[in-house]
């Protein structure tokens, strides 16, 4: 039996879960609408009006503690100095810039005062009345405040301050002794601002009082930000005392009255508000501001024909305050819009199952259209692949409007299919240029070969007489029955001399001849620096040269042939020990060659350098048979730079660290041995 196409499923999957889905939201909505809008209405009051606004308080009023715990704790270490007010005010500043607090303020123990204040603009003031100050103990100064908190332009100037603090803040923290909440009271300089202020006594040795340091919160700001808390909700929210008064109402207008100096708190029996006073007399009927921390059940009072749900929590004990919140909350509003929310959701749901089947239809056609084509599309490509069709071609042509994912599937295709030509023509370009290469190396070896053959030939016809001549040269001069004339010994010290210097060079001949054919295997690139110090050693100590070694110890491994390595570095180390004999060392310092190996990278460095004169013609060191020694051949570093060569190396010649000449021998590195289990 033939399976389902793809568009069918879509839409018959797609369908069924919108419908279940909606079906059991707009079923769950219309119900609990229905049957539960009263306990909805519970919920949103006890959650939303005790549980957020006393955490979003709580969190207001620690603010206040941790400032002064932070001061005392930098006074006591020495980091803020009670003396110097331009630091407390900067301090006290940038504090205000971290916490929802209003004021910031210290007062000494001899009527001296400090204040940093947030206006109700958002801008920072500071105020100070110190002996210090220019205008003088009694006067209050206040002044501006700049981007970093330093003191500004003098804005105002209060006289007629009291000599010590008459304030609470000031007073009950000195009478507690400890710190503490001060009762609400009017600033001097503003009488028209009530505050609440956490303070905290500081003292000096043996407990001398050196005065009160506290943080106040101005109830207009407690207002303003309970009012923007509850804005979203209808009734009203206050926080009160236990003797009834006022602390902070979301009605502003609600908690004092008078204005100036005659500013006063107001009792919760005194607002003037309806909707207040019908709560407050719910409360009383059920035992008034001292019954327990929270109503026992929920209370409702009618106004004006709505049903209001009253709260009433105690709050505070962890803060070391004992207010309570009172809250009043319309419910018939919460269950009518639950219910017709509940009604909108369930039309809703269903026209949203109607329109998500059309649309499932509609997109299971939109997106099999273009892969049935790439479909197509593909198999034609594929059909090219198997009839070995160098040049393939792919077109999806997809419709306008497909959709972003199947044309980057095409386009990915299109690159995958033109990728695999370009493979094809490089791997096609990559085996001729691999067969050439072969066919050259071939001719190459063949010439190697043949020329090897034809110079081994030369230099076994050239080597036999030539050493004839030299052993019997050397005999005639050996010989000590009868003296040889002054120029015949001489004439013979030219030949033997000539002779060994033709036999030298035959040898080098013979090492070019080794590099034709090779055996490469992985070594120690020290061992063999090390043995052909070894094989050099006699001469050098001879001739009185110092020999540095550096990094010969270590265990640095390339693919060579070990023989030809060392014919080069001995090479090296002839070439400078003739040098150093020749022309002495550069420097006023003892003849030395250095020997370094060390890894650099991918690469193994072994290099040779002495102090001696350097390259005299670095341009043509290595040209054979061109040499800067009257008796040299010209081989030498011709020989190390074929043997360079065929280790895939290379070679550089320079000046050394000692003032002569460096010769560096770079061979790849090995590659490393697999782990074997």
């Amino acid at each position: 039996m033939r399976g389902r196409g793809l568009r069918n499923r879509i839409v018959w999957a797609t369908s069924l879960q919108l419908l279940l889905v909606s079906g059991a939201v707009g079923g769950l909505a219309y119900f609990s609408g229905q049957r539960g809008g009263f306990g909805l209405a519970e919920a949103y009051r006890q959650q939303d009006a005790i549980t957020d606004l006393s955490e979003q308080l709580s969190g207001r009023l620690a603010a206040p503690q941790l400032i002064n715990s932070l001061n005392v704790l930098a006074i006591q270490q020495g980091q803020l100095s009670l003396n110097d007010f331009d630091a407390m005010g900067q301090r006290f500043w940038s504090q205000m810039q971290l916490f929802p607090v209003g004021y910031i303020n210290y007062g000494s123990v001899r009527g001296e005062f400090l204040g940093v204040e947030r206006l109700d603009s958002g801008a920072f003031v500071i105020n100070e009345d110190a002996f210090a100050s220019p205008l003088g103990k009694g006067t209050m100064g206040v002044y501006a405040m700049g981007a970093k908190g330093q003191r500004g332009a003098l804005l105002e100037s209060i006289p007629g301050m009291t000599d010590s603090h008459e304030e609470a803040w000031y007073v009950e923290t000195v009478k507690a002794g400890q710190p503490t909440w001060s009762s609400i009271y009017q600033w001097e300089d503003k009488p028209e601002v009530l505050a609440i202020a956490f303070n905290q006594p500081l003292y000096g040795p043996g407990r001398q009082l050196l005065g009160v340091i506290g943080v106040d919160f101005v109830l207009s700001q407690l207002n303003t930000w309970l009012e923007e808390v509850w804005k979203d909700r209808n009734g009203f929210a206050l926080i009160v005392e236990r003797n009834g008064m006022v602390v902070a109402s979301s009605r502003p207008g609600l908690t004092s009255t008078g204005r100036g100096s005659t500013t006063k708190r107001v009792r919760l029996d005194q607002l003037p508000d309806p909707l207040v006073q019908a709560t407050n007399r719910r409360l009383q009927e059920v035992g008034g501001l001292a019954a327990p921390s929270s109503l026992a059940s929920t209370q409702t009072v009618q106004y004006r024909g709505n049903t209001y749900l009253v709260g009433l929590h105690s709050w505070g004990q962890a803060e070391k305050l004992d207010w309570l919140l009172i809250t009043a909350l319309r419910s018939d509003q919460i269950v009518q819009a639950s219910q017709r929310h509940a009604l909108i959701a369930l039309l809703l749901s269903l026209g949203a199952v109607a329109t998500a089947v059309v649309v499932t239809i509609r997109v299971s056609d939109w997106l099999l259209a273009p892969l049935e084509l790439l479909r197509r599309r593909c198999q034609s490509a594929s059909e090219q692949v198997g009839q070995g069709d160098a040049n393939l071609v792919f077109e999806a042509g997809l419709p306008k409007g497909s959709a972003r994912e199947i044309e980057a599937v095409s386009q990915a295709f299109g690159a995958l299919v033109e990728r695999l030509t370009q493979a094809r023509r490089q791997l096609a370009e990559a085996i001729e240029r691999e067969r050439l290469k072969d066919a050259q190396t071939v001719l190459v070896l063949e010439d190697k070969l043949k020329s090897s053959l034809q110079a081994a030939a030369v230099a076994h016809e050239i080597n036999l007489p030539l050493s004839t001549l030299l052993l019997n040269s050397k005999l005639l001069l050996e010989q000590q029955e009868a003296p040889l004339p002054t120029n015949l010994n001489e004439h013979l010290q030219a030949i033997a001399s000539n002779a060994d210097e033709v036999v030298t060079t035959i040898e080098k001949m013979r090492s070019l001849l080794r590099n034709v054919q090779t055996h490469h295997r992985r070594l120690n690139l020290a061992n063999v620096a090390r043995s052909a110090l070894l094989y050099a050693g006699p001469s050098l100590k001879a001739a009185g040269i110092t020999v540095q070694r550096e990094g010969l110890e270590a265990s640095l491994a390339v693919l060579g042939d070990a023989a030809q390595i060392q014919i080069a570095v001995v090479n090296l180390l002839r070439n400078a020990l003739e040098a150093l004999e020749t022309a002495g060392p550069a420097a006023a310092t003892p003849a030395t060659i250095a020997v370094r190996l060390q890894s650099e990278g991918d690469a193994i460095v072994l290099s040779v350098a002495d102090n001696g004169p350097g390259f005299q013609a670095p341009q043509t060191a290595l040209t054979p048979l061109e040499t800067s020694k009257a008796s040299g051949s010209g081989l030498g570093l011709f020989v190390v730079q074929t043997t360079m060569e065929n280790h895939r190396g290379s070679l550089a010649i320079g000046r050394s660290s000692l003032d002569g000449a460096e010769v560096r021998l770079i061979f790849p590195a090995a590659p490393a041995l697999p782990i074997t289990q």
